[in-house]
């Protein structure tokens, strides 16, 4: 799979932002939100050349939360390009990078200079995956719905304000620095 066609293929962030419609709102409260202090700056994953290939929707709630901490790291570094392509319209892509067999978004694709890929993050951080599963079984016997458990995963973003996904990062990229 060539991963630099797809890369060149997809459109920029700012392209992305104007499909938001509705969403742009929430998108931007997360961006406003999302802090990291200069300490970050010190970080080797920082200084990284990496071409972001990300996966996802407009109507994506996670991609709302997420994609505003990849689009603020990569303005710490100008060699972090980001490209946005939709799920939708790219499924023999995404057919790659399913998670437990499904389409989940977003998808978050690491890629060097050459356009190899590094590593993948996604569709959300452990922490917020892990309220998904707290109440897995809950939503199959009927007790409570999906949207309850997404409200739910909202509030975590909300409160969180990017700071387990900025974690979360930080140990994957420091591990694909390790085995370079």
């Amino acid at each position: 799979m060539n991963l630099e066609i797809y890369f060149n293929d997809a459109m920029s962030y700012d392209d992305y932002i104007k499909l938001l419609d509705k969403n742009r709102t929430l998108h931007d409260l997360h961006y406003k939100k999302f802090y990291a202090d200069s300490r970050i700056d010190q970080e080797e994953f920082i200084k990284e050349t990496f071409n972001i290939l990300v996966i996802t929707e407009p109507w994506c709630g996670d991609s709302l939360a997420l994609l505003p901490i990849i689009q603020k790291l990569s303005e710490r570094n100008p060699t972090w390009e980001i490209r946005i392509l939709l799920r939708d319209k790219n499924p023999e892509l995404m057919n790659h990078f399913l998670t437990r067999d499904v389409r989940s978004i977003p998808i978050f694709l690491f890629l060097d200079e050459r356009f190899n890929l590094i590593t993948r993050w996604g569709p959300r951080p452990e922490a917020a995956q892990q309220i998904y599963e707290d109440h897995r079984t809950q939503i199959e016997s009927g007790q409570i719905t999906k949207q309850d458990v997404i409200k739910k995963i909202r509030t975590f973003y909300a409160k969180d304000r990017g700071q387990s996904s900025l974690e979360e990062l930080k140990v994957i990229l420091k591990k694909v620095l390790v085995e370079k």
